[in-house]
């Protein structure tokens, strides 16, 4: 049997390059985000995460005071991988892709738009747990 949360947003019809809204996701074994972009959308866009008790400040410097990590996740369309300093880019093209996040320990998961240039950008979550 599997537990699944309702969908979650972290992005919707961005603009712009910030800070999507922080989701925490400890009880989940299992992490899937979708990507969909509109108006030829051309955009990096870097997963994050953190196993802080607190929420970190996704959209400040990582430090001591302020832990969290980019992180990897897993293109289900081809299975290749996206390194998390490296982060996930469409380039004009829109389009829709589900990513599975590396969760082992993650408390928060969150993202942030770094380079913008063009489009519309939705990010969703949703988690799944077996029991």
């Amino acid at each position: 049997m599997r537990s699944v949360q309702t969908e979650q947003i972290i992005f919707r019809a961005a603009s712009a390059t910030g800070t999507g809204t922080p989701q925490m996701v400890e009880d989940y074994q299992h992490l899937l985000l979708t990507l969909s972009s509109a108006n030829s959308a051309n955009f990096t866009i870097q997963i994050q995460g953190s196993q802080a008790d607190t929420c970190p400040t996704f959209s400040s410097s990582a430090s001591v005071t302020n832990p969290w990590s980019y992180v990897q996740v897993k293109n289900y369309n081809d299975n290749s991988t996206v390194n998390g300093n490296v982060g996930i880019v469409y380039a004009g093209t829109d389009a829709v892709g589900m990513y599975e996040v590396n969760t082992n320990g993650l408390r928060w998961i969150c993202a942030t738009i770094t380079v913008y240039s063009a489009g519309n950008i939705t990010l969703n979550l949703k988690t799944y747990s077996n029991e």
